[in-house]
């Protein structure tokens, strides 16, 4: 493909924020996001913690996105809003969706889209955004896209060839942690301690014979390790009366095993109770 020149970030949330302020410097960035009253604002995002700086980029509704405005799309909303933010893409520029779980695999298949895992923590703060934990952006392709290469920049964005491999390691990872957390109310850290660590192995004990993919415990305790001090997503999302991502983590799960004809015993539990701790916000 041409050289990279102009990057799209769909969804201006942490996530979205802290991609676009770290790309900034070298490439041309638009974030889109809804509920912008401007048709074309500039956005100043500050960024502390981790990694310090500012930047400035376009910001612009994701209703008047267009294609052939951008060299490369990354898509950061929520997993449920994917499929809203990318109705006015086609694939033909490269399209990374970067959202929490599996339930968008088939719709990036089908649509001849692309996958990306964040590994960075990072939180909305007064003002800007924190950059709570350093990882990577991991980005594939599974419908043959040759391999993309980005600057170098904190994000340490890679190319991986084995993506869906990576995408079923966080999912583990978002399945174990963020319900836990969520119900409990606390960081991550805490769950390599008694109880939380029990749940946590009952966990994965369930997911393992649902994949092929081979995760062993030893990464989820390395997520744990390196986030412990970060509260979950899906720990903030409660705490803030916001719509979960529950469904895309564990309802694909609970799906497969019924397909599988694997019975679960935890997994469905805690998805009924994260279900209504949302309602109950």
């Amino acid at each position: 493909m041409n050289s990279i020149k102009r990057i799209g970030i769909i969804g201006n949330g942490a996530v979205g924020l802290l991609m676009a302020s770290l790309l900034a410097d070298d490439y041309e960035v638009t974030v889109y996001g809804r509920n912008i009253s401007s048709p074309d604002e500039r956005l100043s995002i500050t960024r502390t913690g981790m990694t310090n700086g500012s930047a400035h980029v376009s910001l612009k509704s994701s209703e008047t996105l267009q294609e052939t405005d951008e060299d490369i799309f990354f898509v950061t909303t929520k997993a449920h809003q994917v499929e809203g933010a990318t109705e006015r893409l086609t694939g033909k520029v490269p399209v990374f969706i970067c959202s929490n779980g599996i339930a968008h695999l088939d719709y990036a298949k089908r649509r001849g889209f692309h996958l990306g895992i964040v590994e960075h923590g990072v939180t909305k703060s007064r003002g800007g955004i924190e950059h709570r934990g350093l990882g990577r952006i991991r980005i594939g392709s599974s419908t043959g896209l040759p391999p993309i290469q980005i600057k170098e920049s904190p994000l340490q964005l890679v190319w991986e060839e084995e993506i869906e491999q990576v995408v079923i390691e966080k999912l583990f990872a978002n399945a174990i942690i963020n319900p836990i957390t969520a119900l409990c109310r606390v960081p991550n850290g805490a769950l390599v301690n008694s109880p939380y660590r029990e749940i946590a192995q009952s966990i994965y004990h369930e997911l393992t014979p649902l994949f092929p993919q081979q995760v062993p415990y030893t990464y989820i305790e390395s997520i744990i390790a390196s986030t412990a001090e970060n509260r979950s997503s899906m720990l903030r999302d409660i705490e803030e009366g916001r719509p979960t991502e529950v469904d895309a983590i564990l309802k694909p799960v609970i799906e497969k095993a019924a397909l599988m004809q694997n019975s679960l015993t935890v997994i469905p539990l805690l998805h009924k109770l994260i279900i209504g701790a949302s309602a109950s916000c």
